[in-house]
């Protein structure tokens, strides 16, 4: 796509100041573009090839996979799509020090990232959610099936793209990031107006607060349960040992009464 291609394209009011001039290209020095594209390469093909390889993997044994299982291999679906979905459009943008991709692409990266992004946290809320009940409410975790993982993780993928497809509605934007080889929402709506702050807000509590409180609440759980745990059987080993030292005690008392009776009859 050309340059006047991308002009072509309607642009987002409420610009944040980033966008006064040319919003597309890099606000940063081309030997910083360099290095984060080739950062950026290595880190998406591990990450491309190790989801990649759980997810082959999960394919060959789909009909064994276990509730959890089912929520890992989902978590690696997410990570694989931010990879192979966003990487690629912004390392061909490093090394041409610009945004090439036009509004289009800006608003197809911010969606992808947006939407892989807020599905991978909401997939590890219900891995905790699940790990918690299984440690710390057995009657109920082990109730969990795979038809109870499939619910969950269709939730997952229907409310990130719920909240990613919003900002392409018209309630919010997606926009270039300052240094102008991404793009992001355009989170200087909260400075624009009340509906831009009620959106941003918004944004944070459902798909960034909400999900973190419930992982953290889940995690904290299952570690005072552990804790506990570990008393009570510190506990049980120790009447254990007082036990077996009584009968110890017992035993020697047994075994030195009949010395003592049998030294009298002689």
């Amino acid at each position: 796509m050309t340059h006047s291609e991308n002009d072509s394209v309607t642009q987002p009011g409420n610009m944040p100041p980033h966008l006064h001039e040319d919003p597309f290209i890099s606000k940063l020095p081309w030997e910083a573009d360099v290095v984060a594209a080739i950062y950026l390469i290595i880190i998406g093909f591990i990450s491309t090839f190790g989801n990649g390889y759980v997810i082959y993997k999960s394919i060959k044994q789909k009909n064994k996979l276990k509730p959890g299982e089912l929520m890992t291999v989902n978590l690696a679906i997410f990570d694989f799509g931010m990879a192979a979905g966003g990487k690629p459009f912004l390392i061909v943008s490093c090394f041409a020090h610009r945004w090439v991709f036009g509004w289009i692409g800006c608003h197809w990266h911010g969606w992808s990232g947006f939407f892989f992004g807020c599905g991978s946290l909401i997939t590890i809320t219900f891995i905790s959610l699940d790990r918690y009940l299984k440690i710390c409410h057995l009657q109920y975790g082990f109730r969990v099936q795979r038809r109870h993982a499939f619910m969950c993780l269709s939730f997952a993928w229907l409310y990130a793209a719920f909240w990613a497809t919003i900002p392409l509605s018209g309630w919010g934007k997606y926009v270039p990031e300052p240094f102008g080889t991404s793009c992001t929402l355009n989170w200087w709506l909260a400075q624009a107006s009340v509906n831009g702050q009620v959106f941003i807000l918004s944004i944070l509590f459902f798909c960034l607060v909400l999900p973190t409180a419930i992982i953290v609440f889940s995690y904290v759980k299952i570690i005072g349960k552990v804790k506990l745990s570990g008393k009570e059987v510190a506990h049980f080993d120790t009447r254990i040992q007082e036990h077996n030292l009584l009968e110890i005690k017992l035993t020697k008392g047994h075994i030195r009464d009949q010395r003592c009776q049998s030294l009298r009859s002689d």
